[in-house]
């Protein structure tokens, strides 16, 4: 059983580099899309999954994960097909994706880690009392949820513009992993959803 301390500690290391060991009970849902009216129904077939990560391990992970996700489309994970050109080198990433027939790219990024403290609710009196006298005098008694933001942006490479963009929230999430399988298949099906991959 993780003490508060190291919650917290896992969190930071969360903040920075994704890495999850925090055990929950995830839901994720998409807060906001929107979706360029003019490219429903683009169908794109060749799209590139790009997760913008300090960490090459989570980057792969991500990556491989949103791209099983996007079924029908041919979706790459970025990492197999950029090799070692730094991500923070725009031309040369786009020169690469365009020069493999990408038609489309799935661009996506930690945007935030923040801890919540939620009320714990009784419908009695009793019921209340009893959890909150004995709850008060333990250190660890409030009720804390991490939750954790993604922005998912679709881009189409031969307009170079922005086709579709989301923001996820996952409450608790247990592991890096299935963060991102959570936030894979929400963003997969809101893609999908407007026809904008095949």
């Amino acid at each position: 059983m993780k003490t508060r301390s190291q919650i917290r500690s896992s969190i930071l290391v969360c903040a920075a580099g994704l890495t999850l060991t925090i055990a929950g009970c995830a839901s994720t849902d998409m807060t906001s899309t929107w979706t360029d009216p003019s490219a429903k129904g683009a169908s794109l077939s060749k799209v590139a999954v790009v997760c913008l990560s300090k960490d090459p391990g989570l980057r792969r992970m991500a990556e491989d994960t949103a791209a099983s996700q996007l079924v029908g489309a041919q979706a790459v994970p970025s990492y197999q097909v950029l090799g070692d050109i730094d991500l923070k080198d725009r031309e040369a990433v786009k020169a690469k994706l365009r020069e493999q027939g990408f038609q489309g790219v799935l661009l996506m990024r930690l945007a935030g880690v923040k801890e919540q403290v939620s009320p714990v609710s009784y419908g009695t009196f009793d019921g209340y009392y009893g959890w909150a006298s004995g709850a008060v005098y333990d250190p660890a008694y409030l009720q804390t949820d991490t939750i954790v933001h993604v922005i998912s942006s679709l881009y189409s490479m031969p307009d170079d513009k922005l086709i579709w963009s989301g923001v996820s929230q996952t409450f608790d999430p247990a592991s890096a992993k299935s963060l991102m399988n959570d936030v894979s298949k929400a963003v997969a099906k809101s893609i999908q959803k407007d026809r904008l991959v095949l």
